[in-house]
Parts: C-alpha cells; sequence; structure tokens
C-alpha cells in the first residue's frame, strides 16, 4: 500500500472536463495587422534612404568647404617676391582687421557701460558724501530723559462707548 501512495503523489492532477477550442482569430484583422506592419517598414526604408541621401550631400558641401579653404590657404601661402636685402621698407605694412561687425559692435557696448559704471560711481560717491556730511555734523545725543510710562492698551473686543 505504501507503494501506491507515493506514486499517486509523483503524478500531475488533470482535469476531467474537456477542453474548449482555442479562439480562432479574426482573419481580417490579422491581415489589416500585416498589411500595417509592411507600410511602417517601407515608411522606415524610405525614411533611412533620405537621411542618407541628405548625409551624402552635406559631405560633399563639407568637402567643398574644406577644397576652397585650402585653395585660400594656398593662396595665401604664396612666396612674396625676393626683395634685395639693402632696400628694405622702412614702413610696416597696415595691419589687416579681421574682427567682424558683431564683434566691434560687442567691443563698443562694452566700452559704453564701462563709461557708464564710471559715470555712476562719481554720482554714488556725490551721494554717499552728502550723506555723511549732515550726519557728522548732527548733535550729540542730550542726555536721556525718564521715559513716560503709559498704560498698555487692552486686547480683545473694543467696547461700544
Amino acid at each position: 500500500m505504501a507503494d501506491t501512495q507515493t506514486a499517486d503523489t509523483t503524478q500531475q492532477v488533470t482535469s476531467q472536463i474537456p477542453i474548449a477550442s482555442p479562439s480562432q482569430k479574426n482573419p481580417k484583422r490579422v491581415a489589416a495587422g500585416k498589411l500595417i506592419a509592411e507600410k511602417r517598414r517601407q515608411a522606415r526604408e524610405e525614411q533611412n534612404k533620405k537621411l542618407a541621401e541628405a548625409d551624402a550631400v552635406m559631405a560633399k558641401e563639407r568637402l567643398r568647404k574644406a577644397e576652397e579653404e585650402a585653395k585660400k590657404a594656398e593662396a595665401a601661402v604664396v612666396e612674396p617676391p625676393v626683395e634685395d636685402p639693402v632696400v628694405a621698407p622702412t614702413t610696416a605694412p597696415p595691419a589687416e582687421s579681421n574682427l567682424t561687425t558683431t564683434q566691434w559692435l560687442s567691443i563698443a557696448s562694452i566700452i559704453v557701460s564701462l563709461a557708464a559704471i564710471y559715470y555712476k560711481r562719481e554720482e554714488l560717491k556725490g551721494t554717499i558724501a552728502k550723506i555723511k556730511a549732515p550726519l557728522a555734523k548732527a548733535p550729540a545725543p542730550v542726555a536721556l530723559k525718564e521715559p513716560v510710562l503709559t498704560a498698555p492698551k487692552k486686547k480683545g473686543i473694543p467696547s461700544m462707548d
């Protein structure tokens, strides 16, 4: 009897009720889902193609700009004609200004700000001197008299007398 009890505990318990047939998927819904997935995949591919084209255009533009910069640098490096060392120019060539209009405007605004601060400083000095002058001329405090005592006010609801 002991052998049958141990064998019973290891077996799996199954239901005697038959399982209903698995639910059927709606074929129209499945087809619509597949169609939507395909459209999304195609849209992703199109977007990736457009991004690749845009990257190619940007790379060509960068290359063109780099070539232009190289040509400008090459033109600037052209060796000047050899001059006679005995007859050297006595004056230095004028320096070129490489600042843009925006940079010049920002420099001007800084200068104006500094001038305004200097003007305000002078104005504040005068005001502080006027404030300090009356304090220096103020008479020394006279001996304090005894304070006048008054009754404290009552708190609460005032009477309607």
